[in-house]
């Protein structure tokens, strides 16, 4: 799958590409309540044309009420922001990841000049939300200080309105956490309730007081997020031990490794190559940055570590070849999905659907031919919230054949499928939003886990305040651990579990390598 292009990086980016002693005056962002109506009316019109699985993860009912309530908002809209607070809830509602919505360059040139925001970075978790990062006058809060309110607003509520800040799969709570920590909520922040000159905090310090602290609103060119680690470009192996490797593959996109000079098939192969032939018995795979990126590659790198290759999809579809859609003052619209090449892998459905067909070099398993060597000894699989698209097909794939322990957090992608691939990237006329319309659905050959969630671990270890932005945290020691055969005291029975599954496996692994050596 191509990788997620979630507005809130598309929004940062843009942030940055403004000089900071532009002396222009912000584009207005004002718009009539009727130019509101016509944006939210055209997006409206775009996604029930484009979407081949609408009701996938809500049911029609609840799309009814969302577009209702979406249209009350847009009639009282003023501005891009309040179109904005309008249209992403209707987004979000529809629980496809892949989905986005960029704001106008008017806007972020008028946050960039105008906006006062949350002077915190916030790491949040499953328990709550903690400061990272702090700035003016609250840079004396300390790291690690949990957040309790904002403006006289918990934090459980808060968490809830992320929910419909942000797009997500199904109802996966990890992906817009991860999406959300750091400077992002800042930015999140602005965009569900504007600029404000002062904040009103409660924190419970880390000995346990309760503070009320008032803070005053900070310029974007005044935050920044933590020092963190530095993502790596491509697929990197690192020896833990004479029996035990690291692999951290943080992208499945092609761009990525040529911008970095690589080829990720080579990458791997020259990897698992090292593996074979150094005697790796344990492997560490880190997906908990891997947004996805290009396929087939996550098929790829499943064929290293499954030698039997896997019906991965029960079906491929997109609702027709060609889409269009009109506005209210007659303009079209359109996008092609398919040239006439890829149509030859295509089969014309009725009403013009289209469906893959299962023939190389896609079709629907993971691959059509056999990679060597293949990895087969014990396997820790460290996933999170930022393991999607792609990532979390990976994810899926190996939870259905039982192949390794996970540790961390739930995957961000749904384990049941995911609407990605092509999109169509519509600018609504009066707003200058783009929103981004993922093509194709991607249907897995298995059900859900429950429906509407992701891949969990089988050792829960969500990121701390303490750790946070580090690759060897808490979750990747105990992956170090139970790699080596050790097990977690937290989560001992889950990992012996998950361990007498794999003994079930309808694809038992073969022998260790070097079994009985001494």
């Amino acid at each position: 799958m191509p990788p997620s292009m979630r507005w809130v990086m598309v929004f940062l980016y843009g942030i940055g590409s403004i000089g900071a002693a532009s002396a222009a005056p912000p584009p207005t962002t004002a718009l009539t309540a009727s130019q509101a109506q016509e944006d939210l009316d055209l997006a409206v019109k775009a996604l029930e044309a484009a979407l081949p699985a609408l009701y996938w993860h809500q049911t029609p009912g609840e799309w009814r009420q969302a577009k209702a309530m979406a249209r009350q908002r847009a009639a009282q809209a003023g501005n891009s922001e309040d179109l904005w607070r309008a249209l992403m809830p209707l987004l979000a509602q529809i629980g496809e990841g892949h989905l986005s919505l960029t704001p106008s360059d008017a806007m972020v040139q008028n946050e960039r000049t105008n906006g006062l925001l949350l002077p915190l970075s916030v790491l949040w978790n499953a328990s709550g939300a903690y400061v990272v990062g702090r700035y003016g006058d609250a840079a004396d809060i300390p790291r690690g200080t949990r957040i309790l309110a904002i403006n006289e607003r918990s934090t459980a509520l808060l968490e809830k309105d992320l929910m419909y800040a942000a797009t997500r799969d199904g109802q996966i709570r990890t992906g817009v956490l991860r999406e959300a920590s750091g400077s992002n909520y800042g930015h999140l922040l602005y965009l569900m309730t504007g600029s404000h000159a002062q904040f009103r905090l409660q924190l419970k310090t880390v000995d346990g007081r309760i503070v009320n602290r008032d803070v005053h609103g900070a310029p974007p060119s005044a935050r920044h997020d933590p020092i963190v680690a530095e993502t790596p470009a491509v697929a990197s192996l690192a020896w833990l031990d004479p029996d035990t490797a690291y692999l951290n593959v943080p992208t499945f996109s092609n761009r990525r490794y040529r911008e970095a000079g690589a080829d990720f098939h080579a990458t791997l192969q020259r990897i698992f190559d090292e593996l074979h032939t150094k005697g790796a018995r344990n492997l560490i795979l880190d997906l908990r940055e891997n947004g996805g990126g290009s396929e087939p590659n996550e098929s790829i790198l499943f064929s290293y570590l499954v030698a039997e290759p896997l019906q991965k999809y029960a079906a491929v579809e997109a609702n027709a070849r060609h889409l269009s859609v009109y506005d209210a003052s007659g303009r079209r619209y359109e996008t092609d999905v398919f040239d006439d090449d890829e149509m030859k892998m295509q089969r014309v459905l009725p009403k013009g659907r289209l469906i893959r067909r299962d023939i190389p070099p896609e079709g629907l398993m993971t691959t059509w031919t056999a990679s060597s060597p293949v990895f087969h000894g014990r396997l820790v699989v460290l996933a999170g919230g930022n393991t999607f698209s792609g990532g979390a097909e990976l994810a899926s794939m190996l939870y259905h054949v039982h192949r390794g322990v996970f540790v961390g957090e739930e995957v961000g992608g749904t384990h049941e499928g995911n609407t990605s691939g092509y999109r169509w990237s519509l600018t609504l006329p009066n707003s200058g939003m783009t929103v981004r319309i993922p093509l194709l659905q991607f249907r897995f050959a298995w059900a859900g886990l429950p429906r509407d969630r992701g891949v969990r671990p089988d050792c829960e270890a969500p990121p701390s305040a303490e750790e946070y932005g580090l690759q060897k945290d808490a979750a990747w020691r105990i992956a170090r651990n139970i790699a080596r055969g050790l097990t977690d005291v937290h989560c001992a029975g889950n990992v012996q579990a998950r361990r007498a599954r794999l003994s079930l496996s309808p694809l038992p692994p073969a022998p260790l390598p070097n079994e009985g050596s001494p």
